[in-house]
């Protein structure tokens, strides 16, 4: 048996990846070195970042593709069990992730509110598609409007209706409906402004509810949007391989050179849901190219008028980690990195949410086209409802 020392023991190949580039860079740099010296060590390095981030990219694609198939599992009945069995409110998720993760969802709501505070008027109307737990609502509590909250499971809708009738008075009208985010129990041109915060993502069809806001929003009415970006900086070191940081930069106005863009959860749902020979279900959890979404926008009618990004680093890296083990004192840095990485170009598109604002205008096609959403139910366009639902 190998001692536990040697099992942990990183691979020589790893070290020499990890230390060769700042070496090269080091005798690139190094005052006094000759030129020859500068050329040997900059044709190396470039060489070295070259191959990794081939490596990155055929990763990506491979990786991209087969997730793309296990979304094929997905179906309706089952997506259904899922988020009414099986998902815990946010705040009983926030319960359980800590304090670190708490300040960071609630940095989300904060931009939410404040954006919707821009754009909603005087005794406006909102709906909130996907509201969980209503902490949009709480955010906007003391202005005279008529918030709507909808979510697709029932306990979800159950949560937030028992904070109304538990809670503090509050300026804000509030009501909540149970329903489908890609078929809105609405009629209309009813309402000023529509949040979808962290929703979209996990939609079989989600171009149809892009199609059902355009159609419930007023002329000149706006849509509020965070979704997961796949423009996400890589969890690698830029220093190593920072091809694949450019990559991910530049993808978020060029969605094509984007190589690694997940697709479903990394595991599958609970097989207490299905039947005992089904095979494993994998449901959508997809990070969202800024561009792609934008033209998907402007074909339902809607124009984009913000589109940035935020959340760093992301809540896998070990950075986060770290952060998260330093209670208050990790809070505090973290919103520090924020500030800076909102503020310095390039990187500020790099955060884990891509953060969307567009305006209902007069023009839109009637129905999302074939292909306005490169998922594998898309593929057929409406006629592909069928076939979900069964």
């Amino acid at each position: 048996m190998l001692h536990h020392n040697a099992v942990m023991r990183p691979h020589p190949l790893k070290v020499a990846r990890w230390l060769l580039p700042p070496a090269l860079l080091a005798a690139a740099v190094r005052p006094g070195a000759g030129a020859r010296q500068r050329t040997a060590a900059g044709v190396g390095l470039l060489g070295l970042w070259a191959a990794s981030y081939a490596r990155y990219r055929e990763r990506g694609k491979k990786v991209t593709a087969h997730e793309r198939e296990l979304l094929r599992t997905a179906n309706l009945e089952t997506f259904s069990r899922h988020y009414n069995e099986c998902v815990p409110t946010l705040e009983e998720e926030l319960d359980i992730w800590g304090e670190y993760h708490a300040h960071r969802h609630q940095m989300r709501y904060d931009l939410v509110a404040e954006m919707t505070r821009r754009h909603v008027p005087h005794n406006g109307s909102i709906l909130d598609v996907g509201c969980g737990a209503a902490l949009v609502a709480d955010k906007l509590g003391d202005l005279p409007l008529d918030y709507v909250g909808l979510d697709y499971g029932g306990h979800h809708i159950e949560f937030a209706a028992d904070k109304l009738r538990s809670g503090p008075p509050l300026t804000i009208r509030r009501r909540f409906v149970r329903g489908d985010g890609e078929h809105l129990p609405f009629r209309d041109q009813l309402f000023d402004v529509v949040v979808m915060s962290e929703v979209i993502e996990h939609l079989l069809r989600p171009e149809l509810a892009v199609w059902e806001i355009a159609r419930v929003l007023k002329p000149g009415g706006v849509l509020v949007l965070t979704t997961n970006n796949a423009s996400e900086m890589p969890l690698r070191s830029p220093l190593t391989d920072p091809f694949s940081w450019l990559e991910k930069a530049l993808g978020f106005h060029r969605d094509s050179i984007i190589s690694h863009r997940p697709w479903v959860w990394p595991w599958p749902v609970d097989r207490r849901i299905l039947p005992e020979d089904a095979p494993n279900i994998y449901l959508p959890h997809t990070w969202h190219k800024q561009a792609e979404t934008r033209r998907m926008f402007a074909a339902a009618g809607l124009e984009t008028i913000h589109a940035s990004s935020f959340e760093f680093p992301p809540p896998q890296s070990k950075s986060a980690q770290w952060l998260n083990e330093h209670g208050e004192a990790g809070k505090r840095i973290v919103d520090v990195v924020e500030a800076i990485c909102q503020h310095t170009p390039l990187v500020n598109r790099l955060g884990c949410h891509v953060f969307m604002v567009a305006r209902r205008t007069t023009g839109g096609l009637a129905a999302p086209p074939p292909g306005i959403w490169p998922g594998p139910f898309s593929e057929q366009g409406s006629e592909d409802d069928t076939a979900i639902a069964s």
